[in-house]
């Protein structure tokens, strides 16, 4: 069936096209410095499958030949560094005869340029928006002026100098000087400026202006994608092997989200490199994205799944249901359906963890039990306290400062290392004491699975696991703003825990950060921790102990002892009074009483190695930790 190929262009020239005769002044900006893909038959043929889709290297390329195709006599183009180029349907007119055209036709040009010369205009950036300003305001020749590097015309467009404000007034005029052809179906003269940001332009020569227009250039979307694979498929590495067109074509859309052109591009001379077949397209994305053709998902045993709940309980005591969470998110990620309710899966972190809870019961233990899980290595989590990013400037902390500020080439603390690190668990310690501006780019992280650091280099987050901490929800304010506890550990059960802690981090959200999209973004993934109960502090306890009893056979070639009466008098004495400290709170009483006591008694007996001896509670003696020797 016969369609408009005009509706196949890429997103933003479908946009440009739309309004090319309405606006007289265009900004394109965003994904500017890519390459291009665009059908230059689209005028001859109907069927899609006879389009031809060469590729333009730069933008302005393509805007010329797309301005020429559409009838603009006159295309004239310029930048600061290579200065005037004039292409011309009428052979009189080119670069050294633009001027005396204009001026011939144009009292106010011919005045203001008197004896300048063409030499002279182009390096004098006032002098050449004049020119573009009388070239769309003739009325002989339909004409295009496209200037590049407009985001270069000022420091700080909220700041201008003087001369600086005439450049932005020349634009206004121009746009209001630009003629219109009606005997040419309406079209227009039209100027066309090529930046980085819209906000590299001052706000008030868009604001209420209705002859200009911004565009985003946006990366290629999914369509594009697929009509990208369709074409190029032959250039990847394919060696003695047929291609599975159909479900690369689907992995390949899927996986390149967010990618350039020249990205795609990438990926060609990757797999030709390598010797990587477009079959596995995945490793080849994988290469590009993380440097490694390894993916540790994939390497990851389903025997260490299986067994993983028993192992992470030898490590975490008494969070079993905080345990059983985690292995849920880790088996959808093994299994890749960890976003598969998702538009857009292909790019989300692998798992995200919201831990809340009391402090010391097990958060950050958890998170190293899972790295030691998933990547055989306790280091390969990437830990980051938030209260150091509390104030203002902390993004910049993270991605690092755009090019030109102090700190630049020192990158980003987060980018630089999930780059390094890209299989990776990202841990984001107490995310309540971090400044808001933080948050956004939590969100994008949550939402897109990539950052873009200060040197403009995307960093990709798919492969990771992120868990975030918190303590909200622990205490909370009275009505007189007094911090007092909002979780008893004799009083609620780990039901009313559960719930008390849910409602203080919605209230943290929603009415303190007033970002509720940021809630909504950890959906049903909080695990609240437990206190440390009675009956679990036993547990940590013995499992200290048993660790100090193997290293100092090991290490010493002692023999330290204890028994049932020394357990339970020690958490009678010594924890009891001290559960709301958590687990950390028991660590704290046995480096206290137990290693430093042993210490103190190796330093008596005059010995460190070959020692038997028996650690008891003295009660006659204030209840006091004493060591004995015992046997020989």
């Amino acid at each position: 069936m016969a369609i408009d190929p005009k509706t196949l262009f890429p997103k933003w020239m479908q946009e440009f096209r739309r309004f090319q005769a309405l606006k007289s002044l265009f900004f394109l900006y965003g994904n500017v410095y890519d390459c291009y893909y665009f059908p230059i038959n689209y005028q001859q043929v109907e069927e899609e499958d006879d389009l031809r889709w060469p590729k333009f290297p730069r933008i302005q390329e393509l805007l010329k030949f797309y301005l020429k195709n559409e009838g603009f006599e006159i295309i004239a183009y310029y930048d600061i560094i290579d200065g005037l180029e004039v292409e011309s349907s009428d052979a009189q007119i080119n670069r050294e005869t633009l001027l005396q055209f204009l001026t011939n036709n144009d009292t106010s040009a011919r005045s203001y340029f008197a004896s300048k010369k063409i030499e002279g205009i182009e390096k004098n950036l006032s002098d050449t928006l004049s020119l573009f300003r009388y070239l769309v305001s003739n009325t002989q020749k339909l004409s295009a002026g496209i200037i590049n590097y407009a985001s270069r015309f000022s420091s700080n467009p909220n700041t201008l100098e003087d001369e600086e404000r005439r450049y932005f007034l020349t634009l206004v005029k121009a746009a209001q000087d630009a003629s219109v052809f009606p005997e040419k179906n309406g079209m227009r003269n039209i100027l066309i400026f090529i930046c980085d940001k819209l906000n590299d332009i001052p706000s008030w020569v868009l604001l209420d202006n209705p002859l200009t227009k911004g565009i985003e250039v946006q990366k290629p979307n999914k369509e594009e994608r697929i009509r990208f694979f369709k074409g190029q498929h032959q250039r990847f590495y394919q060696e003695n092997e047929p291609i599975n067109m159909q479900e690369i074509m689907s992995v390949f859309s899927d996986l390149t989200d967010g990618l350039a052109n020249q990205e795609l591009e990438n990926l060609i001379t990757i797999s030709q490199q390598e010797r990587i077949h477009v079959n596995n397209i995945r490793q080849i994305i994988d290469l590009f994205k993380y440097g490694t053709r390894e993916n540790f998902w994939e390497k990851l045993e389903k025997s260490k799944i299986d067994n993983a709940e028993a192992e992470l309980k030898k490590r975490v005591l008494g969070q079993d249901p905080a345990i059983q969470k985690c292995v849920e998110i880790i088996r959808r990620a093994k299994l890749g359906l960890h976003s598969i309710d998702q538009v857009k899966p292909k790019n989300k972190p692998k798992g995200v963890l919201f831990f809340a809870g009391p402090t010391g019961v097990g958060k950050t233990e958890l998170a190293k039990s899972l790295a030691e899980l998933i990547y055989s290595d306790e280091d390969a989590i990437l830990r980051f306290d938030m209260s150091e990013y509390n104030d203002s400037n902390s993004d910049v902390k993270l991605i690092g400062s755009p090019p030109g500020y102090v700190g630049y080439e020192e990158g980003g603390q987060l980018t630089s290392k999930v780059k390094a690190k890209p299989f990776s668990i990202i841990l984001f310690d107490e995310i309540e004491k971090a400044h808001p501006v933080v948050f956004d780019k939590f969100l994008q992280i949550l939402d897109d699975g990539r950052l873009t650091d200060g040197k403009g280099e995307t960093v990709y987050f798919s492969e990771s696991l992120i868990i975030f901490t918190s303590n909200v929800g622990v205490f909370k304010k009275d009505e007189f703003g007094r911090r007092i506890p909002n979780i008893d550990p004799e009083k609620d059960s780990y039901e009313d825990i559960k719930e008390k802690i849910h409602n203080e981090i919605k209230q943290f959200f929603t009415a303190e950060l007033n970002r509720p999209e940021i809630l909504n973004r950890f959906g049903d993934n909080f695990v609240v921790f437990d206190f440390i109960r009675p009956d679990v502090d036993k547990l940590i306890l013995l499992k200290n102990l048993k660790t100090i009893q193997a290293n100092l056979l090991k290490q010493k070639n002692c023999q330290f002892e204890f028994d049932e009466e020394f357990i339970e008098l020690f958490r009678k004495y010594y924890i009891k009074d001290n559960l709301f400290m958590g687990g950390r709170g028991i660590i704290n009483r046995i480096e206290t009483y137990i290693k430093n006591g042993i210490t103190r008694f190796m330093y008596e007996q005059g010995l460190s190695e070959n020692l038997r001896f028996k650690v008891y509670i003295d009660e006659s003696d204030n209840n006091q930790v004493k060591f004995q020797c015992i046997g020989d």
